[in-house]
């Protein structure tokens, strides 16, 4: 009997091998097995589905290129908000003629100072009210109807001018201080709302946040570490500038006692500082 060689013998051996793997396996599932997987099928928990892919799968010469995790897209509040957050933080500050604050205000002061603090300075581009109303008038952007929130509102034919918060109110400062106030019920007859536009507008949520929290404002006395928790020994996530401001978001005592508090910088940067480090 003549001897099979070696390779074709193997051959044989794995020939025979697969046809049986292949008569146990049930012909739908050969049939639906992929060639090649798709996008969707390489997504995992935490991926991007549809992923660029740079090859396939068991190709030689080719591959894939890893899907990464879904950037978070930052958070927008409206610019109104942020408006109207600002001039609030203002209520009850004194009157006092031709002042633009920071504790005393007229006017046009306060709206000169709300719309710079907000980051919209080209909204309010002077510091006299009848100069603002004359600008949105030229420009048809002068009405007595549809206020919207973060408009202005102008009594006096440009005598006063205050920012209108919804509801029929506004926010301005009166003789008697920042108030807020119902727009029809002002000594000086009403003009006009003036119409800023800032419904299609947005800002980044830290600003209303620091806007919210502006009562608290402090600065920095000496330069410090913004730490991740309130612990001297905790990671040091940014540097606080001597004389920085910053907004105070919340308080903690760490185990000795020591008061820290959780900081916003004026930029959206937070972190917790020493108390003893800031001053009002």
């Amino acid at each position: 009997m003549s001897r099979i060689p070696k390779r074709p013998r193997a051959l044989a051996i794995t020939t025979l091998t697969a046809a049986l793997l292949l008569t146990a396996i049930p012909a739908d599932m050969v049939a639906a097995s992929p060639i090649e997987p798709t996008a969707a099928t390489l997504a995992g928990p935490g991926m991007v589905a549809g992923a660029q892919i740079a090859g396939a799968v068991g190709t030689a010469g080719h591959a894939i290129q890893a899907s990464t995790p879904a950037p978070q897209p930052a958070a927008k509040v409206s610019a109104a908000a942020v408006v109207v957050a600002y001039a609030r933080s203002h209520l009850r500050a004194r009157y006092q003629s031709s002042a633009i604050g920071p504790k005393s205000f007229d006017c046009s002061g306060l709206m000169w100072r709300v719309f710079r603090e907000a980051g919209l300075d080209s909204k309010v581009a002077s510091q006299s009210a009848r100069s603002i109303y004359l600008s949105y008038r030229a420009r048809g952007l002068a009405s007595r109807t549809d206020p919207q929130v973060g408009d202005l509102v102008v009594w006096g034919n440009g005598s006063h001018i205050g920012v209108y918060v919804g509801g029929g109110n506004a926010i301005s400062a009166l003789v008697t201080g920042v108030r807020v106030h119902r727009v029809r019920a002002m000594l000086s007859p009403f003009t006009a709302y003036l119409h800023t536009r800032l419904a299609s507008l947005v800002k980044p949520a830290w600003e209303l946040q620091v806007a919210s929290h502006m009562r608290t404002l402090r600065h920095a006395t000496r330069t410090v570490y913004l730490r991740a928790q309130a612990s001297g020994a905790s990671a040091n996530v940014g540097t606080l500038r001597s004389g920085s401001r910053f907004v105070v978001l919340g308080k903690r005592y760490d185990g000795a006692g020591r008061l820290w508090l959780r900081a916003m910088t004026l930029t959206g940067r937070v972190g917790w500082v020493p108390a003893r480090a800031s001053t009002r």
